[in-house]
This record gives C-alpha cells, sequence and structure tokens, in this order.
C-alpha cells in the first residue's frame, strides 16, 4: 500500500478532486444498494450497513490509499452526512465521529500501516448506522418519515421489526461485521489487481 511522503503531507487540487471523486462514487454505490433493498423488503434495508460493507469497502480503500493525506476520509464522510443524516442532529454527530475516528486511525497509521487502513474502513462504516440512529432518538419520528416516504403498509413492516428502536443494535452490528468484511475483500482487490495495476 501506498505511502505519504514526509514533504507533502497537505491536501492538493488533485487530491481534493480524487477524494471528491472517489466519495461520490461511494455515495452512489451506497444509495443504490440501499435504496434496492429498501424496495425489496425491511428485512435487506436494515441489513444494508452489511451490504453496503463488502461492496464500498474497497471504494473507501482506493480514496484513502491514493490520496494517503488528511482530509481524504472525512470529505467522504461529509458526503455521506449531508446526503443521509440531515434529519436528525444525533446521526450527523455519530456519522462525522465516525467520519473522523477513521481519518484519526489513518493518522495514527502516518499513512503506512496496513492494519491501520483496514481499521479505518471498520469504523468508516459505522456511519452506515447514523441515518437509523432515530430509531432509538425519536422513534415516532423516523416511523412518520417512514409512512411518508414509503407508505403506511411499509412503514408497518417497519414497526413490526423495530422492537420500538432496539433493531439499531442489530443495525450497528451489521455495520460493524460489513466494515470488516469489507476491509479484508478491499485488502485482498487492492492488492491483486490495483497495486499491480499502479492504481495507488
Amino acid at each position: 500500500m501506498s505511502s505519504t511522503t514526509q514533504s507533502d503531507k497537505k491536501m492538493r487540487t488533485k487530491d481534493f478532486i480524487y477524494a471528491g471523486a472517489f466519495g461520490a462514487l461511494y455515495i452512489v454505490l451506497m444509495l443504490i444498494i440501499v435504496m434496492g433493498s429498501s424496495a425489496i423488503s425491511p428485512v435487506l434495508y436494515f441489513m444494508a450497513p452489511l451490504t453496503v460493507g463488502l461492496v464500498c469497502g474497497t471504494v473507501y480503500m482506493l480514496c484513502v490509499l491514493k490520496v494517503h493525506k488528511f482530509g481524504a476520509a472525512l470529505i467522504s464522510g461529509l458526503f455521506f452526512t449531508l446526503i443521509t443524516c440531515m434529519q436528525s442532529l444525533y446521526a450527523v454527530i455519530f456519522s462525522l465521529a465516525a467520519a473522523l475516528i477513521a481519518e484519526l486511525i489513518l493518522f495514527l497509521g502516518k499513512y503506512q500501516s496496513r492494519k491501520m487502513y483496514l481499521l479505518s474502513f471498520v469504523f468508516f462504516n459505522l456511519n452506515m448506522a447514523a441515518p437509523t440512529l432515530m430509531l432509538l432518538t425519536d422513534y415516532d419520528k423516523f416511523m412518520m418519515l417512514s409512512e411518508k416516504y414509503s407508505g403506511a403498509a411499509y412503514a408497518q413492516s417497519f414497526a413490526n421489526m423495530a422492537f420500538h428502536g432496539k433493531i439499531w443494535f442489530a443495525i450497528l452490528g451489521c455495520a460493524i461485521v460489513g466494515g470488516i468484511g469489507g476491509a479484508l475483500i478491499a485488502k485482498n482487490l487492492v492488492k491483486k489487481h490495483f497495486e499491480k495495476a499502479g492504481a495507488v
């Protein structure tokens, strides 16, 4: 995996472009997975943090490896927060905290440690549990929004599974497992394909 040079630690224009492009790709893939899962069943929607982690871990890894400077993970986290978490202040704080911790892990590894890159995504993927944090903090509002966007029948299906918000802890567990699985998949793909091709 690439390492940052000591003489060039600040984000440059090209770094912002790379981070923005990979961040946008991450968001697009995430939305496709979440919306597709939601359209099929509430079960798959609640499991989306697992699926997104497995699929999008490689995109995240390519982003932070390509830039390998402070800020890449935060930019992706900011995109995620603005698009998915604005209905709840708690969700915003949780999502940004996950991105900040992911960034700090990379920083502590001096953007050179393989283990830190992998651990970083495990924490970054916790933000997938942020949009549904409202299940714990404002259950009635979450159900109201579900009914507004998906209809009463679908909202009732949510309610039947949600155990008055306690399902959020299962969602958080899916985010953790998805982060671990996505990091391992990304590790193999990056090493097997992208490093050999000189992409990172």
